[in-house]
């Protein structure tokens, strides 16, 4: 299959604080990857030097075949983006800001409009259109995230820590809308710190610690003591 996410010798260091150690990793077309490691394991720096946020010290993010350092913008044309609990102009409404987007992104007025009614019904959003954001739950507020992110129709979804610190109600509705775009044929690559979060919605699974990538496993079935086998071999 094709890889549309490759990452050769990635190091990033933060002062003396080696943040990823020489990581590789891949991603394949039409899966759903499941980044999963501990807080501090260096799953949103490799996020934020795949989306071009930070730079690596050493290694190479390439996204369809494209280096992000040398290529940003070829690199990033067909990804979508969702960043950790996502922050919005309280006063626009879901509407208007799509529209921005939209426009930032170049995207034709008819098609942006047809646009922007599809993504709001697929997250769940439809009758929130007209309404001001600042009356959005963190929930809804997480949905709207997931929907700037699939407005462009990207061929790649990149989703930091999706259901974080939502409610039980809030989880199943943004796992639900995973579910969905892997239906679609999205090509999928998710941080998180929940096994159960992995292992109901993900095809394969990354587990890193320390900036080190531990494991690469496809099968699922028993994640708990695998994750817990790799990440104590790391502590010790």
């Amino acid at each position: 299959m094709n890889e549309l996410i490759k990452i050769k010798n990635l190091t990033k260091k933060f002062s003396n604080f080696v943040a990823l150690d020489n990581l590789n990793l891949s991603i394949e077309e039409n899966t759903c990857v499941g980044f999963l490691g501990p807080n501090g394991a260096g799953k949103s720096t490799t996020i934020k030097i795949l989306t071009g946020l930070i730079r690596p010290n050493s290694g190479n993010a390439i996204i369809l075949g494209k280096d992000v350092q040398h290529d940003i913008h070829n690199a990033l044309s067909d990804i979508g983006v969702l960043v950790e609990i996502p922050q919005f102009y309280s006063n626009l409404t879901p509407y208007e800001l799509l529209s921005y987007f939209g426009k930032l992104r170049g995207m034709q007025k008819n098609n942006l409009e047809n646009r922007i009614s599809e993504v709001l019904e697929h997250v769940n959003l439809s009758e929130w259109t007209q309404k001001k954001i600042r009356t959005f739950s963190k929930g809804m507020k997480q949905r709207l995230g997931i929907a700037c992110a699939l407005l462009h129709n990207p061929t790649i979804l990149i989703l930091d820590e999706p259901s974080s610190g939502l409610d039980p109600r809030g989880m199943i509705e943004v796992r639900q809308i995973i579910k969905e775009l892997k239906k679609q044929g999205k090509t999928i690559f998710m941080s998180s710190h929940l096994l159960s979060e992995v292992q109901e919605v993900c095809d394969a699974v990354a587990i890193i610690d320390k900036g080190k990538l531990l494991r690469y496993e496809s099968d699922l079935s028993d994640l708990e003591s695998i994750y817990m086998k790799e990440t104590s071999d790391s502590v010790e």
